[in-house]
């Protein structure tokens, strides 16, 4: 009777297991005991366990997940004081000064000055909300989907009225009674609703995944998908990959159409689907991994039971392998009208110019985690990451004389430290990329390829972290714009005031030192960046999806950010930064 009424169960199970979308073979037996959990304590089946008294899942169905996000900023002296009105030199911090401190508005030929030199706040705030569904078409198929709706808008950046929106009844800003959709072209640069990630998943006992989606590794300093709720950017890519398990190795092999080059986009065009113009001006990347970690619900849960219950070690390690090439490139001018202006450009007026840019990047992770007993253990994760390779010619016309190459070196990695004792959390984070001695500094600096003076920088030396990969509040992530020709050190300390199943009320407090690996690089010449302080107060209501955090951030720039024109004249030195900001986010 017992081995008969298994039988029925194992039936009665094949018809109801679905997969995870991001698990792999295996998750069926994940499911499995998920049902016969049920059935144990009689909630699924009858008390006689002979009939379902649910209804078994039934395809399609939609899994919905997302998040609403709601930030406001303060930022005091962000633009670190280096600002002259007029010198377009001048300003070592990405924030700007406000605008009554620009050369228009402190112009002695204009009959309404408004500027002062003396204003150093900007605050703002901006909403974005991410929508996640994932069809289950059948238990081996899904699609995916994010949009960002309203997407980091800036509150009240769009007023409905004749100078944004051609509301002609409201010709001035100062009446305006509405706030009209943003659209690309018309009142912004970006529409309402963006669709970042667009692919579709099959899974028999490997998995298929094709489409725009998220490339995500490690720690992120490399490929970051910006899933954190307070990402402001996110890595996506056109790929195909296929992941599949081998002797307990996870093995992910990927072809990512980086770049297609001309295509026949042209709204002239009427003859079939949008077509790539040949082969020869592609960007073409090809990825390989390996790596063990738990990826499918059992294997989490199995991870879950040995280290919070049998107190085991864990460890998890992975290997990333990137090799990109591009032969030829389009000539930036004549394209950019092709596309742009439907036409204006011709076929014909489409030139090629010679590439020969190949890089290799390899990615090591590891991550080590360990319980001592229920309220305190220990964990580490390190990611080391390089870029080899070479550019023939990095003019961007063609037809230019005299190519001109590029070397490329450069290497970066963040290590992070937590030790866990009850409800007090210590940590330790560290990371380091390397620099260039060009002029110029930055994530937005383009002067580590060709420098201003035409003097060329033979070798490309400056590693830069995704943008996604946050240390701080203020130093790298908005004056520098990311951790690039740097080193850091930052020791943090978090303490619970109370951490309940749903409910969990605290406090942080990050201190960070940072210098410039290539002192040359930076405005002042100097290798200090500075020394940041951030505090962080935050509730989470778990069970509601509900988080707020206020965070206030205090940095005291080094000498690297010091303005110190090539004449020696108006030098102005960095000052204190101050930025208080809150978070409120909703997710589901």
């Amino acid at each position: 009777m017992q081995r008969s009424r298994r039988l029925g169960l194992l039936l009665a199970c094949v018809a109801t297991l679905t997969v995870a979308p991001q698990a792999l073979a295996g998750e069926g037996d994940d499911a499995l005991d998920k049902l016969l959990d049920k059935e144990a304590d009689g909630r699924m089946f009858g008390g006689w366990g002979d009939r379902l008294t649910e209804r078994p899942r039934s395809y399609p169905y939609v899994e919905h997940h997302g998040y609403f996000r709601f930030r406001a900023d303060f930022f005091h002296n962000g633009h670190l004081g280096t600002v002259i009105p007029g010198d377009g030199n001048s300003g070592t911090s990405g924030i700007p000064a406000p605008l009554t401190e620009n050369e228009y508005n402190n112009a002695s030929d204009i009959t309404t000055q408004v500027g002062t030199e003396d204003a150093k706040v900007i605050s703002s705030a901006n909403i974005r909300f991410r929508y996640q569904p994932t069809f289950h078409v059948s238990s081996a198929l899904r699609i995916h989907a994010t949009f960002d709706i309203l997407d980091n808008l800036v509150m009240g950046s769009t007023p409905d009225f004749a100078g944004n929106s051609a509301r002609y009844d409201v010709p001035l800003v100062a009446f305006a009674g509405a706030a009209a959709p943003p659209s690309s072209g018309v009142n912004g640069f970006s529409d309402s609703i963006r669709v970042k990630e667009a692919y579709g998943e099959w899974q028999p006992a490997f998995l298929l995944r094709v489409g725009r989606q998220a490339s995500e590794w490690g720690l992120g300093i490399l490929a970051n998908g910006g899933r954190d709720v307070d990402s402001d950017f996110g890595d996506y890519t056109d790929r195909a990959l296929l992941l599949f398990k081998l002797w307990g190795v996870y093995v992910s092999a990927a072809w990512d159409y980086v770049y297609s080059g001309a295509i026949t986009d042209d709204p002239t065009q009427n003859f079939g689907q949008p077509k790539d113009l040949g082969g020869a001006d592609d960007v073409n990347q090809y990825v390989l991994a390996f790596f063990q970690r738990p990826l499918s619900e059992k294997d989490k849960a199995e991870r879950r039971a040995a280290v919070y219950e049998r107190f085991e070690p864990a460890f998890d390690w992975g290997v990333y392998g990137v090799f990109r090439t591009q032969s030829f490139d389009l000539d930036n001018t004549a394209y950019g009208l092709w596309r742009k202006n439907g036409g204006v450009s011709t076929y014909d007026d489409l030139g090629l110019v010679p590439r020969d840019a190949t890089a290799i990047i390899p990615d090591l992770w590891l991550r080590y985690e360990q319980r001592f007993d229920f309220s305190s253990g220990i964990k580490i994760e390190l990611e080391l990451a390089g870029i080899l390779g070479s550019v023939d010619n990095v003019n961007f016309a063609a037809g230019a004389s005299a190519p001109s190459s590029r070397d490329i070196q450069q290497f970066g990695g963040a290590l992070e430290m937590q030790l866990n004792l009850d409800r007090l959390d210590i940590g330790l984070d560290a990371g380091f990329a390397t620099g260039d001695d060009a002029e110029g500094f930055g994530i937005l600096d383009r002067a580590t390829l060709v420098n201003p003076d035409n003097s060329p920088n033979t070798k490309l030396t400056a590693f830069k972290f995704d943008r996604d990969y946050h240390t701080d509040l203020i130093l790298f992530r908005e004056v520098i714009g990311g951790v690039t020709n740097a080193v850091y050190i930052k020791p943090w300390i978090a303490y619970d005031l109370f951490e309940g199943p749903e409910d969990t009320l605290g406090f942080r407090l990050d201190l960070q030192y940072a210098q410039a690996l290539e002192p040359l690089a930076t405005p002042g010449n100097s290798s200090f960046l500075g020394f940041e302080a951030d505090v962080r107060a935050y509730f989470y209501d778990t069970a509601a999806g509900f988080k707020l955090d206020v965070e206030m951030g205090f940095l005291l720039p080094g000498g690297a950010f010091n303005y110190r024109p090539v004449d020696n004249t108006n030098n102005r030195d960095a000052s204190f930064a101050f930025t208080l900001q809150t978070r409120l986010t909703m997710q589901f």
